[in-house]
């Protein structure tokens, strides 16, 4: 069964543990907006990331805090940072690149935390039944228009999760998609 899902095209961000967030900041973040996945927000707060070549400024904190330090960026972030980060789902960091988050307070050298977010679609676990598919099942999404093509992301459900296409701001620019656009997923 095909489905229609709404692009949410992602900036560059990160994720921070309660520890590192602590060494980073003394204030107490505040919520800007709500983020489409329910109980994540886009914070106040800003890092710079450093890599071994460059650094890119104000870099947004998502919250709340995580069990691990995620620092999601894209090609041409990598690229202006000289780092090589794998393309990968959330929370799959082993081998990832080590960069540097740099704040008035403070800076953090944080290993194994940069890369590159696989594409995928959020959904509830009432939307597998729905939809005919399982958790981390890969399938198609079509992409129309003047960038015509294919892109391949994988399912992620969770008990809040809300429907949506995953996709950096690179492959988003790439393909002409814009945020809320409704794409094909084949299944």
């Amino acid at each position: 069964m095909n489905f229609k899902v709404p692009v949410g095209i992602s900036n560059r961000h990160v994720h921070l543990t309660q520890e590192v967030y602590n060494q980073l900041f003394d204030e107490e973040w505040e919520k800007v907006k709500d983020l489409k996945q329910t109980g994540e927000f886009a914070s106040n707060l800003f890092v710079t990331i450093e890599g071994p070549n460059g650094s890119i400024p104000h870099v947004r904190v998502l919250g709340p805090v995580r069990k691990y330090v995620q620092v999601e960026v894209s090609a041409m972030d990598a690229h202006t940072l000289g780092v090589n980060p794998p393309v990968r789902k959330s929370g799959d960091l082993a081998g990832a690149e080590t960069v540097t988050l740099v704040t008035d307070k403070g800076r953090v050298e944080v290993k194994e935390a940069c890369i590159l977010a696989e594409c995928h679609i959020h959904m509830s676990m009432e939307d597998l039944e729905t939809y005919g598919v399982s958790n981390e099942q890969v399938v198609r999404v079509h992409v129309k228009g003047k960038r015509e093509g294919i892109l391949f992301a994988h399912i992620k459900a969770s008990e809040n999760g809300v429907l949506e296409f995953h996709v950096d701001r690179d492959e988003a620019n790439a393909m002409l998609l814009s945020n809320g656009e409704e794409l094909e997923v084949e299944v």
